[in-house]
């Protein structure tokens, strides 16, 4: 029979398991539409088609990993990069497709207030999960002051607060690669281990 203190790390390893996600393509993509949101609301990235084919890659990927993840009973992580992938997608009409004459830019009072919202979102992801990963957490509360700060850029705009996104979305894109590279690093360390256990 399994001993109390057992129990309890078993029932502790298995809540981290469910409130962190563990992919790697979902963070790496998750890096590429923080980074090129930055960028576009500096006007450093003024191809409004490239950052649409990247925001439908990237947003489908992240939803198609949600679902991989709910496979693996890791339902945060489930509910975290498939909410994530649908926000990239929902941001083509909302911020790029005007941008390339598909559509008409939407009223600042409606945009704004959406953006802000996912801001919110993501910043209750990132609580969620900080205590369990804190980059993890760190990464999501990034992205939710990059949400704010777009929403504010789209409300007053001003060439300091542009730049401004603009970093912000370069650190979150920094950490979210450090996390995916973290991740390839283990699955790679682990799969090293089964194949020598298995050859000995």
């Amino acid at each position: 029979m399994m001993t109390q203190t057992q129990t309890q790390q078993t029932h502790i390893s298995g809540l981290d398991r469910l409130t962190v996600p563990q992919s790697p393509s979902g963070f790496l993509t998750l890096a590429v539409c923080a980074v090129l949101l930055g960028l576009q609301q500096a006007g450093l990235m003024d191809f409004p088609y490239l950052v649409s084919a990247v925001f439908l890659y990237g947003g489908s990927c992240q939803a198609l990993t949600g679902l991989n993840e709910w496979r693996r009973d890791n339902k945060f992580g489930a509910v975290s990069l498939t909410s994530c992938g649908l926000m990239w997608l929902s941001l083509l009409p909302v911020l790029i497709l005007p941008q390339a004459g598909l559509g008409k830019v939407p009223e600042i009072s409606a945009s704004a207030p959406y953006l802000l919202m996912w801001g919110m979102f993501c910043l209750i992801l990132g609580y969620g999960s900080f205590s369990s990963h804190k980059l993890t957490g760190i990464i999501f509360m990034g992205i939710s002051l990059l949400m704010v700060l777009t929403a504010a850029n789209l409300a007053w705009p001003h060439p300091q607060l542009s730049q401004v996104t603009c970093a912000v979305g370069l650190v979150c894109g920094a950490l979210s690669v450090f996390r995916g590279l973290t991740l390839i690093r283990k699955y790679v360390r682990e799969n090293s281990a089964h194949h020598y256990q298995a050859e000995h």
